[in-house]
C-alpha cells in the first residue's frame, strides 16, 4: 500500500440512479427495462469514490425509498467513524443488524468508500485489503430470462455464436413453454458444436405459495440440471433439502443466503447445496469476503451472481469477491456492461467478450459513442480503476403548465417561463423525439438574463399530449403553431417564434404563413433541421424499410393510429453532457416510436419549410452546431445563404452538440437576446424631435 495517510470525516452523496436497458428482462419476480441503483459518492478533500447497490423489494424488502430513510439515519454516524479502511471493517462488524436492515444501501456506501480510500492510498481495492491484484480472466454465464421461443432461440443463437457454455434459464411456470426453452439450449448448443454445455434454471421463489408443486414440476422439465435456483420460499431449509434429495440436484441458494445465520440454516440440512452471492444483497465487499471464508470451509460451490441493470461499479467488486472464492467458484453472472445497458456513469463499461471472458490484467478494448477506447491493466491500480461521475441531479421545475384547446377540440399541453402576457415572448418549438420540458436550460437562461417570457407547447402527439406518436396531419401540426402565436399575439406586444431541430421545420412554415399578418417579431433557427446529415439520413432509410420488410414478410396489418415505427435516435445523437444524457434517458415523455403515416407527415412538413423559409422576410436569427450529429450544416448554409446576407440577419457557430441547450444555455440565450433588441432596435419608430 502506497500514499499517505488522510484523516478527517468522509463527506457522502446519495443519487439515485435509473439507467434504460436495451431490452426487456424477465423473470417470474419482475419485468424490467431499467436497471434501477442507488448511487453513492464518497469525497474527501478533491478525491472522490464511488459505488452502487441495487435494491430490490422481492430480494431484500428494500426500496429506493426505504433507502433514503436508511442513509438519513445513519449517514453522519458513518461520516464521522468510516474514515479509513480500519474503521470501516470496524463498523461492518460492530453494526450488522443495522446493515442487515438496507444492505444494498450499505453496499453503495461500503464500495465507495473503499475506492475513495483505495485512491487516497495510491492503490486498488485489491491491494487495500491485502489481496491479489486484479486480473482474470473471469468467465460469466448467459442468462435467459422469461422471453418467447423466438427471442429465446434468438439469444441463445447469439450466445452461442460468442462461445458462452453455461446457460442459467429463468423459469415462467408455464410447463410447456419451460420445457421449450430448455430444449432450445440443448438444440441450438449441438448445432452450433458447444462442447459440454451447462445449464442451471432459476424460479425466482416462483412455487413460494404452492411448495408441493415444485418437485414434481421440476421433476417434469426432464432436463441435465447443473442447479435449480430458489424454487420456493427464501429460507425454507425443509423443503430446499426434500427438492435437492428428490432431484439429486444441488439446490442454488439467492435470497436464502444474505448473512452468515443464514448459512448457518443449511449446516445440517441434508441434500447438496450452492450459494450465489450478489455484492449488493449481501451487504457489499467485506461481508461477502467473510461469506467465501465460511462457504469454503464448508465445501461448498460458490456463484458469484449478478442483479438486472448493475453498472460496471458492481461488476468490478464482484470480481474481487469472485476471486477470493478462488477453486470453489464455479460460475459467474453479470459483466453484461453495454450489451445490456444503454449508458451508465462509469467507464469504462465491463463487458464480457469470446467465451464470456473478461480479463483486466490484458489491455480492455471497448467500442462506444467515441469509436475505440483502450485500458491498460494499470488502470486498475488506483480504486476501482473506473472513471466515474455523479448522476446528475434532474432539472428543477420552474415553469408553470397548462392546455391550449385547438379549433379542432384537440387539447395542447405548453409550459409557461414569466408572466402569461407582457412585452416579449419567445415560443420555442421542439424537435422530433422530444418535447417542451427539453427547453427548460434555455427557457431558465432566457428568464435569468431579460424579462421576457417562453412559451414552449408541446407538439400534437408529443409529451404530455393525448395520441403519442400520432402527429395528426402536415396542415394540422403547422396548424396549431399559428394557433398558439395568434393566442400569444393578444397577450404580448412582440412575439418570438424559435424552433429547435425538427421545431425549426414547423416554424419555418409557421412564419411564412404569419409574417404578412404582424403577428412576428423575430424568427429564431436553433441548430435548424432543415436537412438530415448522410448518417442520421441513411438511418432513417434503413429504419423505413426495416419497418416495411417486417409488415410484408409477417403480413401484419397495423391499426393507423398504432404508434410503431421506431424513432432512429439515441441521446448522444444529440449531446455527450453528462447532465443532458441522463435526462434523456430518464425521459419518460420522450417519443420512441410514431405512426406510419406521421412519418409521411414529418417528411412532408420537412419539404414545406425548405420552400418556406426562402420566403421569410423578418429578422431572422440562426446558429449550428459545430459537434451536430443529425444536420448537416454545410447544405443549411449553403440553402440559407441568401437568408443571412441580408441586413440585420445573423448566422452564428457554436461549438456545441445538435442540443445546444442542454451544454451552453447561457451562451444561446445571451445570443438569442442580443439579436432580439438588436432587431427591435432596427424596426424601432424615430422618436419626432
Amino acid at each position: 500500500m502506497t500514499g499517505s495517510s488522510v484523516t478527517g470525516p468522509v463527506r457522502l452523496r446519495l443519487t439515485e440512479l435509473r439507467v434504460p436497458l436495451k431490452m426487456t428482462f424477465r423473470h417470474a419476480s419482475a419485468a424490467r427495462t431499467h436497471g434501477e441503483s442507488v448511487w453513492v459518492e464518497a469525497s474527501r478533500g478533491t478525491l472522490r469514490g464511488f459505488g452502487e447497490g441495487c435494491p430490490r423489494p422481492y430480494v431484500t424488502g428494500e426500496t429506493r425509498a426505504s433507502c433514503r430513510q436508511w442513509i438519513g439515519k445513519w449517514q453522519g454516524a458513518i461520516e464521522q467513524a468510516c474514515v479509513d479502511v480500519g474503521a470501516l471493517r470496524a463498523w461492518v462488524d460492530a453494526q450488522r443488524e443495522a446493515i442487515d436492515a438496507s444492505p444494498s444501501m450499505w453496499c453503495a456506501i461500503e464500495l465507495a468508500l473503499l475506492d475513495l480510500f483505495a485512491r487516497e492510498q495510491g492503490c486498488s481495492v485489491e491491494g487495500l485489503l491485502g489481496l491479489p491484484e486484479p486480473g482474470g480472466p473471469h468467465v460469466y454465464s448467459a442468462v435467459l430470462g422469461n422471453d418467447e421461443p423466438w427471442k429465446t432461440r434468438f439469444l441463445v443463437d447469439q450466445y452461442c455464436i460468442l462461445g458462452l457454455t453455461d446457460f442459467k434459464v429463468k423459469l415462467g411456470g408455464v410447463l410447456e413453454d419451460d420445457r421449450t426453452k430448455l430444449d432450445i439450449v440443448q438444440e441450438l448448443t449441438a448445432w452450433h458444436g458447444v462442447g459440454d454445455p451447462r445449464m442451471r434454471v432459476d424460479a425466482n421463489n416462483l412455487w413460494a405459495d404452492t411448495p408441493d408443486q415444485a418437485l414434481p414440476y421440476l421433476r417434469a422439465l426432464a432436463a441435465p440440471l447443473f442447479g435449480v435456483e430458489e424454487p420456493v420460499t427464501p429460507r425454507d431449509v425443509d423443503r430446499h433439502a426434500a427438492i435437492s434429495v428428490g432431484l439429486d440436484v444441488p439446490v442454488i441458494l439467492d435470497e436464502s443466503l444474505c448473512t452468515m445465520a443464514d448459512l448457518e440454516r443449511y449446516d445440517h440440512a441434508p441434500g447438496r447445496y450452492m450459494a450465489n452471492l450478489k455484492v449488493s444483497r449481501i451487504g457489499g465487499v467485506l461481508r461477502g469476503l467473510q461469506l467465501v471464508a465460511a462457504l469454503r470451509a464448508r465445501g461448498w460451490p460458490i456463484i458469484i451472481g449478478a442483479h438486472v441493470g448493475e453498472t460496471s461499479v458492481l461488476t468490478r467488486a464482484a470480481m474481487l469477491v469472485a476471486a477470493a472464492a478462488g477453486d470453489a467458484l464455479v460460475a459467474q453472472e453479470g459483466g453484461f456492461g453495454s450489451r445490456l445497458v444503454e449508458r451508465e456513469p462509469a467507464v469504462p463499461s465491463l463487458r464480457w467478450g469470446r467465451g464470456g471472458r473478461l480479463d483486466v490484467s490484458r489491455t480492455y478494448a471497448e467500442v462506444g459513442t467515441e469509436g475505440l477506447q483502450l485500458t491498460p491493466p494499470s488502470a486498475w491500480a488506483r480504486g476501482w480503476g473506473l472513471a466515474c461521475r455523479a448522476s446528475a441531479v434532474t432539472w428543477k421545475p420552474t415553469e408553470a403548465e397548462g392546455t391550449q384547446a385547438m379549433s379542432d377540440g384537440y387539447d395542447v399541453h405548453y409550459r409557461l417561463w414569466g408572466p402569461d402576457s407582457g412585452d416579449d415572448v419567445v415560443v420555442i418549438l421542439h424537435g422530433g423525439m422530444s418535447h417542451s420540458l427539453w427547453q427548460r436550460p434555455l427557457a431558465d437562461a432566457l428568464r435569468a438574463s431579460s424579462a421576457h417570457s417562453v412559451f414552449a407547447p408541446d407538439r400534437r402527439g408529443c409529451g404530455r399530449n393525448a395520441g403519442r406518436g400520432d402527429l395528426g396531419s402536415a396542415v394540422r401540426t403547422v396548424d396549431d403553431v399559428l394557433e398558439h402565436v395568434r393566442m400569444l399575439q393578444g397577450r404580448f406586444t412582440r412575439v418570438h417564434l424559435a424552433g429547435w431541430c425538427q421545431g425549426a421545420q414547423y416554424a419555418a412554415v409557421a412564419a411564412e404563413r404569419l409574417q404578412h399578418e404582424g403577428a412576428l417579431a423575430t424568427l429564431l433557427l436553433i441548430t435548424p433541421g432543415l436537412f438530415w446529415n448522410a448518417r442520421f439520413r441513411s438511418v432513417i432509410d434503413m429504419t423505413e424499410r426495416v419497418v416495411q420488410a417486417l409488415i410484408e414478410h409477417f403480413a401484419l396489418a397495423p391499426e393507423r393510429a398504432d404508434a410503431f415505427v421506431p424513432i432512429p435516435l439515441q441521446a448522444t445523437d444529440f449531446t455527450l453532457a453528462p447532465e443532458g444524457l441522463d435526462f434523456i434517458d430518464a425521459d419518460a415523455l420522450k417519443s420512441t416510436t410514431m405512426t406510419l403515416k406521421s412519418v409521411i407527415v414529418m417528411d412532408e412538413v420537412q419539404e414545406q419549410s425548405w420552400e418556406a423559409i426562402l420566403k421569410v422576410d423578418l429578422p431572422t436569427f440562426g446558429v449550428v452546431a459545430t459537434n451536430d450529429r443529425i444536420v448537416d450544416n454545410a447544405k443549411v448554409r449553403a440553402y440559407l445563404g441568401g437568408l443571412f446576407e441580408r441586413p440585420g440577419n445573423r448566422l452564428m457557430e457554436m461549438d456545441a452538440a445538435h442540443a445546444v441547450q442542454f451544454e451552453q444555455p447561457a451562451d444561446l440565450a445571451a445570443a438569442l437576446l442580443e439579436f432580439i433588441a438588436t432587431a427591435q432596435a432596427r424596426t424601432a419608430v424615430p422618436a419626432v424631435p
